[in-house]
């Protein structure tokens, strides 16, 4: 037989258990429910993860600009940046010069003032972009530049010798595609 005191102890606890914990796991088991997607993973090269927030910059500023009538303009830039992986990750082996920083500041300068100044901090705020990260990707298609210069030279055949390459390289390497398209 349970004590009297000890059994009005434990319905008091099952009471608190109905009145408090219970709505306060509903509550947030709601909020967990509407929370906003900030950023995710659209594909992964070689361990290299491109993130949603990578493609809608690129897209923002104007870095890759998928053709007009594209079906699906998130693929073609998502597609455009494994490519680049693919080719930083061949730059990084070979390490061509580095660019001149004035020519850095000057594509960056010409993207603010394509934008306007007030469009281009907003699309900084929008995109969790920073000035250093756009630098980031200008000195790197610069370098991308010089070495693809480098290694096709001028050419006629440059864009298919380029899309070949490219191709093996696609082959060799582990990329993972999260984004199935709209």
């Amino acid at each position: 037989m349970m004590n009297p005191v000890a059994s009005a102890f434990r319905r008091k606890i099952l009471a608190f258990r109905r009145a408090i914990l219970l709505p306060a796991l509903l509550v947030a088991a709601i909020s967990a429910a509407e929370a906003q997607v900030i950023d995710r993973i659209m594909a992964a090269v070689n361990g290299q993860t491109i993130m949603l927030s990578d493609v809608n910059a690129a897209i923002e500023f104007g870095l890759i600009v998928p053709p007009a009538g594209t079906a699906d303009p998130l693929a073609f830039v998502l597609e455009r940046l494994i490519e680049r992986t693919l080719i930083l990750a061949e730059v990084e082996r070979f390490q061509p010069p580095e660019p001149d920083p004035i020519e850095i500041t000057i594509r960056i300068d010409e993207i603010q003032k394509r934008l306007g100044p007030a469009a281009f901090e907003k699309s900084l705020k929008v995109t969790g972009s920073t000035r250093e990260d756009l630098q980031r990707f200008v000195r790197n298609d610069l370098r991308m530049a010089t070495y693809l210069n480098q290694r096709f030279g001028d050419v006629p055949e440059r864009p298919t010798a380029i899309a070949t390459w490219v191709g093996e390289l696609r082959r060799r390497a582990d990329v993972t595609m999260q984004y199935k398209g709209r």
